[in-house]
């Protein structure tokens, strides 16, 4: 698509809205599930964030194929076929009592989310808009940036009036009679592969490779960058509230603080997507990464009470917001555009792995230090280091 083409809304409406349920009910709709599922059928808080855990690191060895399937056109099957299984799995889950079963499909959804968030509709964009993507992803991460508001809200009147069952076939009718057909009519067909003719034999074939990558330094820089961030991005949350409670402040100034983030992410993510002229996408990573850096070196110093704690939560949900868009269209600048879909796989392997147990460790070191001081410390070295691989990452692409 010429990069000056209209914006080919059908596509990325698609996408907007099959990620905001996506991410609703498969991410967001967990935290609501916990306690009913507790007290009905006596399982562990630990016992069922770990089988959650376990489809993060279950989606992260499907992250790569599935992005190889997307660059060679199949978006919409995987996107499809992951909109059902989804369904077919809340199915199973709304009727199990069996905690084998129950980890077996959490197994499952960390293969289907690997086909439904955002890495997956990031490369099926990258494959059908080209240069218009950078606009697409912006606006499918702003209206999926409204799943917790949106889902929230909604799936805790449903688990109240009709329990967690049913609302599990709700979150399964969603997915199936949404996602799925939306995924099956708003997605182009696979391209249609060139005939081997003999002109076409005179053509030296395809070298395309995605593992080409794991060649390059800056390859492995930004790989590290991701993983900090992504540790950073999915154990703050969990622990922010008691960092707070412990250092002093309410509980009401706490979730205020909280509620910060969300805001700041979108507006973050708003202003990276249409200010492109204003800043390149490389001083935007830049941006980022000092923001997060700067964030984590202020909240040591913010006393109970203080309103610095909502620049912090700004900072911090500014960063988190930015990186999204960073992630998704920094890699072509930097490797190239071809198996876009294969090489986000690649690096959202680790960066999925190590985020399934970031909540877990920085429990651990809290128990072992015997506050949060050392977890913020932890984050503060994480986000100077990040800073610093994604710095040199830069000067390396500079490199012929």
């Amino acid at each position: 698509m010429s990069p000056s083409g209209s914006m080919p809304w059908r596509i990325v409406s698609t996408l907007s809205i099959t990620h905001l349920i996506s991410y609703g009910t498969l991410f967001y709709a967990f935290a609501l599930l916990i306690d009913p599922m507790e007290r009905d059928l006596g399982w562990s808080k630990t016992a069922l964030t770990a089988a959650y855990s376990l489809a993060l690191i279950s989606s992260a060895f499907f992250a790569m194929p599935v992005g190889r399937l997307i660059d060679q056109g199949y978006g919409r099957a995987v996107m499809t076929g992951g909109s059902v299984l989804a369904a077919l799995l809340l199915v199973v889950w709304a009727y199990t009592d069996s905690y084998p079963v129950f980890v077996l499909i959490w197994l499952g959804l960390g293969a289907a989310t690997s086909a439904l968030f955002y890495e997956a509709g990031f490369a099926v964009l990258a494959l059908n808009l080209g240069l218009l993507a950078r606009r697409g992803i912006t606006i499918i991460t702003l209206v999926a940036g409204f799943a917790s508001t949106v889902f929230i809200p909604l799936l805790h009147v449903l688990i109240d009036r009709y329990g967690w069952r049913d609302t599990l076939l709700a979150m399964a009718a969603l997915n199936i009679g949404i996602c799925a057909v939306l995924h099956a009519t708003g997605i182009p067909a696979a391209p249609a592969r060139p005939k081997h003719t003999g002109e076409s034999r005179s053509v030296a074939p395809s070298t395309s490779n995605p593992r080409r990558v794991l060649a390059k330094p800056a390859f492995w820089l930004f790989v590290i960058t991701s993983v900090l961030q992504g540790i950073i991005s999915i154990g703050i949350p969990v622990h922010l509230i008691p960092i707070l409670l412990e250092r002093g402040f309410s509980i009401e100034a706490a979730v205020a603080a909280y509620t910060v983030i969300g805001p700041a992410q979108v507006a973050a993510r708003f202003l990276t997507g249409f200010g492109e002229r204003a800043m390149s996408l490389r001083g935007i990573g830049v941006l980022t990464m000092a923001m997060s850096a700067l964030g984590f070196l202020l909240l040591p110093f913010i006393s109970a009470g203080s309103w610095l704690i909502f620049v912090f939560a700004g900072l911090y949900g500014a960063s988190n917001g930015m990186l999204t868009i960073v992630r998704a269209l920094l890699p072509p600048e930097l490797f190239g555009r071809e198996d876009y879909g294969a090489i986000q796989g690649m690096i959202a392997m680790p960066v999925r792995i190590t985020m399934a147990v970031a909540p877990f460790a920085f429990g651990a070191l809290w128990a072992w230090w015997g506050s949060y001081d050392a977890v913020i410390v932890l984050c503060l070295g994480m986000a100077v280091c990040s800073l610093i691989a994604f710095m040199l990452n830069l000067a390396l692409a500079k490199e012929p």
